[in-house]
């Protein structure tokens, strides 16, 4: 109990301090935002809290603008690629979040993107400004999910991610995270110390997909499956350990 009350001290402390000058500085250049207040940020929790991060699959990453879809287990996920990818990246987030102090503010100022609860997108036009947006910036982070998983098995996907992922025509790469759920499951406040790994998949061409709500299926089961496959390799690894 009183590690759990240090640690979420620390993370209160933290943001305060590294989340008022990153709500100036978003106004002023958000693009620096990132490199020199969320990832320090993110780090310093990570060592407070005593979890280590190990990263994988760089390479898979594509050049240029991409959606990377990831697996939602716990609040560290956050913490963990924050800290530890190495591009300059957007997130989808709830609408709530931006409401968030110094966490929302910034995301807010420095151009990430905010969806309805259940991750949908209300139109075509607001679709289609959002592809525009991302076919220009940078990779945009998304857990298709749309919440967190209590027991790490992957929850039914929200189709409003790939119905965004082939309207941008932009390469969609899954992203496996694994040990969040050790380190703080959903529906506790307990922090424990531990690892995290963060990996990263071979990314898919949309283009070379069937067209429209077919194509979107054809997608969605694809970035399933793959995350689906690094989530059973991942437990087979802790058992071999």
């Amino acid at each position: 109990m009183l590690r759990a009350c240090y640690c979420w001290a620390s993370i209160v402390f933290f943001t305060i301090i590294f989340g008022i000058p990153a709500t100036i500085l978003s106004f002023i250049a958000p693009d620096k935002v990132l490199k020199y207040f969320v990832r320090p940020w993110s780090n310093l929790i990570l060592r407070v809290c005593n979890i280590k991060v190990q990263l994988e699959g760089l390479e898979n990453v594509p050049k240029g603008p991409c959606l990377i879809m990831f697996n939602h287990q716990s609040y560290f996920d956050i913490f963990a690629f924050a800290a530890t990818l190495p591009f300059d990246w957007r997130a989808v987030m709830k609408k709530e979040l931006a409401l968030v102090p110094f966490f929302g503010w910034v995301a807010k100022a420095t151009g990430h993107y905010f969806v309805s609860r259940d991750s949908s997108i209300r139109s075509f036009h607001e679709i289609d400004n959002v592809a525009k947006r991302i076919r220009l910036g940078h990779p945009v982070l998304i857990a298709p999910e749309g919440t967190r998983s209590i027991d790490g098995k992957l929850l039914s996907f929200k189709r409003g991610g790939f119905v965004l992922a082939m309207r941008a025509e932009v390469p969609v790469a899954p992203m496996v995270i694994l040990g969040g759920k050790d380190v703080m499951p959903k529906g506790s406040m307990r922090i424990k110390p531990g690892n995290m790994k963060i990996k990263l998949l071979p990314a898919i061409d949309v283009k070379s997909l069937s067209s429209g709500k077919l194509g979107r299926d054809e997608l969605l089961s694809l970035v399933k499956e793959a995350l689906e496959k690094a989530l059973v390799e991942g437990k087979r690894s802790e058992v071999a350990l």
